[in-house]
């Protein structure tokens, strides 16, 4: 087995940032993306060195340059190209998620040991975070001395409460990985799983509402599509509800979050939806937007400026409508929106056919291994409409996000080929 990276120094060096990746996550938003941003450029460079255009040829790459030229075309016929294409996360340089998907792709491939690397370093980080978290919880004050500004743990993150979010983003990409690499035994599925239950416990403990129901999500997807670890998962998830339900009545902040919670989704429109009415404010200001203009949507990015410059938005103004659906009919119209819409039903196609191979037909022919099972399932929990979100343009997320989607797209060209 291969110990050290291979090949020139420049290779050497941009696949350790990319080992480096999952740590610079833990950090804020602006180490993650300029590593991505290098590997991507990266790729732009050994394109045109080593004549590297067979990767751009399948459908994902079209796709993914059409959804660009279309934003950027909105974006400068818009009413402020400024704001909509640079003033804030810049979608401008969106297309630099593509040649990032492609450098990880080039990456793994020239580097077999790479993934390995890569995949410890996932590991640390989140056993890391998520002590750091409950050592927080425990004493108030995390392994660096950082105390919370509210009742939800932040842990390293300091005064930003998104401990859930990266916990959520990134441990099925860890268990998928692990998967791939180690195989599955009994005692390897043990391991596996007790990792996740020390993250979603972690999850809940940070009251982050979203995270936590993408962690559920993904809990139930295992139970009814995997092949391996259906009883094993739903055995681990009793267990890690009954640590919660005690954490409830032992933690009077858990138990106040989870009492405003259902507080929260018992009072929107439709009952029980996983969203606050807050958020139903947004959905109406971005759907007020889409009605204006429903074919081309205002331009992206744009929902933030135009709901500070229009007095009756005033009232329900935030930075995005916190629904990458709703945020892309209101910024890009129903054009905008059919480019994510038709990707989500996709992987959901995808998913019913392994469903109705697994329980009805018993086929392999549309059986998915199971470490690739977890990567399409994460990417449906991330599409999931019914469920709130972050901008679609938030770089720290979308690092997190096209490090999911650059991992799925090298297992599918790897089983493809």
């Amino acid at each position: 087995m291969k110990i050290f990276l291979e090949g020139t120094w420049h290779l050497k060096f941009v696949s350790y940032l990319l080992i480096f990746l999952p740590i610079t996550m833990a950090t804020g938003p602006f180490l993650p993306d300029l590593f991505l941003s290098i590997i991507g450029c990266y790729f732009i460079f050994v394109t045109f060195k080593y004549g590297l255009f067979n990767y751009y040829k399948n459908l994902f790459v079209y796709i993914f340059f059409l959804f660009y030229f279309y934003l950027l075309i909105r974006g400068l016929l818009s009413d402020y190209p400024y704001e909509s294409l640079i003033k804030y996360n810049g979608p401008i340089f969106y297309f630099r998620y593509l040649f990032f998907i492609l450098g990880l792709q080039y990456l793994l491939k020239e580097n077999q040991i790479l993934l390995k690397y890569f995949t410890y370093s996932l590991l640390i980080v989140i056993i890391f975070v998520s002590s750091d978290g409950y050592f927080q919880w425990v004493t108030g004050y995390n392994f660096f001395g950082f105390q919370s500004p509210s009742i939800r743990v932040t842990g390293v993150f300091n005064s930003e409460e998104i401990l859930g979010h990266f916990l959520a983003h990134i441990s099925p990409l860890l268990i998928a990985l692990l998967t791939f690499l180690y195989g599955i035994n009994k005692k390897q599925i043990f391991f596996y799983l007790l990792i996740l239950m020390f993250v979603e416990i972690m999850i809940f403990i940070s009251n982050d509402r979203a995270a936590f129901l993408k962690i559920f999500q993904f809990t139930f997807l295992l139970v009814i599509l995997s092949s391996h670890f259906k009883l094993f998962r739903l055995i681990s998830f009793i267990i890690s509800t009954v640590i919660i339900i005690f954490l409830i009545n032992l933690a009077p902040d858990s138990a106040e979050r989870f009492q405003h919670t259902v507080s929260d989704v018992s009072g929107t429109t439709i009952p029980y939806m996983p969203w606050a009415p807050s958020h139903e404010t947004h959905f109406a200001i971005a759907f007020d937007m889409f009605f204006q203009n429903p074919i081309f949507g205002q331009g992206p990015q744009l929902f933030k400026t135009l709901c500070l410059i229009t007095p009756e938005y005033l009232s329900g103004c935030t930075s995005h409508p916190h629904n990458y659906y709703v945020q892309t009919l209101g910024e890009m119209g129903i054009i905008g929106f059919l480019f994510i819409f038709i990707f989500f039903i996709y992987i959901f196609v995808r998913l019913f056919k392994h469903f109705i191979a697994l329980w009805l037909t018993k086929s392999k022919k549309n059986i998915l291994p199971d470490y690739y099972l977890f990567l399409v399932s994460f990417v449906f929990i991330l599409l999931w409409p019914l469920i709130p979100h972050q901008s679609f343009y938030n770089n720290w997320l979308n690092v997190m996000i096209f490090t999911t989607l650059g991992f799925y797209h090298f297992f599918t060209q790897k089983i493809k080929s």
